[in-house]
């Protein structure tokens, strides 16, 4: 049974005293694990659900099967473009263009879900809050955050209620909230499609739940909107997702620890990690050889030293002291 707070119809999803902080948090926690089998597949699935994917109408019937499960996830389209022209509703009702959140050239985290989902999205927004105030970056000077729903249904409404909890989290790990720094957009159909297709982001939509079945992704863009990295799941590693954000914003924040550290690791999306790079393996295998080399060869030079000393000790004889 889907939680009443979060899948109520029409603008007032959730009641105005929906408990913000810890209760909030525990609201998403719960939901994501009475939900998570949806889009994991766990249940009998209904005989039939409509896609709605890029390039598939929502009216278009299709048979939930394992195949169309499968479809589920992104396809990755690193160095792609992001369409900036298209034009989005804010929290507060505003029409607004995509590019004008990379007008001052900082990366731009892109987390697409949807705002009534009662399954991974609040978990994603609860794992994002808390890895965000672990990075040591700040919000909205160095990097901004906008969420993107997938259902053209919500409106800002529904945005604004989603916004308040990942204030909440925030607030919980002790960072002040920067409203221009984490923004939370709503659009209509073609839009959604425009963004989704550009960034590889395959769902569908479970007309009998009213629910989508969609992947946990963060997509990160460069200044100029350039798709530079995919970082994929529900939970994120404060140093990955701090070095994703200094990698793309191409030097413009971070430390140059940071800086250095990239010139030697970069990141593997099998591992969801930084590993180090074969540049890197090798020199330090090469280190290592010369401090080898270098070791054995100052033992030998001690040696013969020692061996040279004795020798001419011996040759010389007796001193004058051990006569007497």
């Amino acid at each position: 049974m889907t939680p009443p707070l979060l899948r109520q119809p029409g603008p007032t999803t959730r009641a105005s005293t929906t408990p913000r902080g810890r209760a909030a948090g525990a609201r998403w926690a719960g939901a994501a694990l009475l939900g998570v089998a949806v889009s994991l597949g766990g249940p009998t699935p209904p005989a039939s659900a409509s896609n709605y994917n890029s390039n598939v109408e929502s009216t278009q019937s299709n048979p939930w099967n394992e195949e169309l499960r499968n479809d589920v996830g992104v396809v990755e389209k690193l160095n792609s473009p992001l369409p900036l022209d298209l034009v989005f509703t804010d929290e507060d009702g505003n029409d607004v263009t995509l590019g004008s959140f990379f007008e001052d050239g900082r990366p731009v985290i892109l987390n697409i879900g949807y705002y009534r989902c009662p399954t991974v999205c609040g978990l994603v927004l609860k794992k994002l809050s808390d890895t965000l105030g672990d990075t040591g970056l700040d919000m909205g000077e160095d990097y901004i955050v906008l969420n993107m729903t997938i259902d053209p249904d919500e409106t800002p409404e529904h945005a604004k209620q989603v916004r308040d909890d990942a204030f909440s989290f925030l607030k919980e790990n002790g960072v002040t909230p920067n409203p221009q720094g984490w923004r939370f957009l709503t659009a209509d159909a073609a839009t959604i499609e425009a963004v989704t297709t550009a960034t590889g982001y395959h769902y569908f939509y479970i007309a009998p739940q009213n629910e989508y079945g969609h992947p946990a992704v963060l997509v990160l863009a460069t200044g100029d909107g350039t798709i530079n990295r995919y970082l994929q799941g529900t939970a994120y590693d404060a140093r990955t997702l701090r070095l994703s954000i200094v990698e793309t914003s191409e030097g413009k924040a971070g430390s140059l620890l940071d800086q250095a550290f990239l010139t030697c690791f970069r990141y593997d999306p099998d591992a969801n990690n930084y590993t180090a790079t074969a540049k890197f393996i090798m020199m330090i295998a090469g280190v290592v050889t010369m401090l080898t080399l270098g070791g054995g060869m100052g033992v030998l030079f001690a040696y013969e030293r020692r061996r040279r000393a004795l020798l001419e000790t011996d040759t010389t004889g007796p001193t004058d002291t051990e006569t007497r």
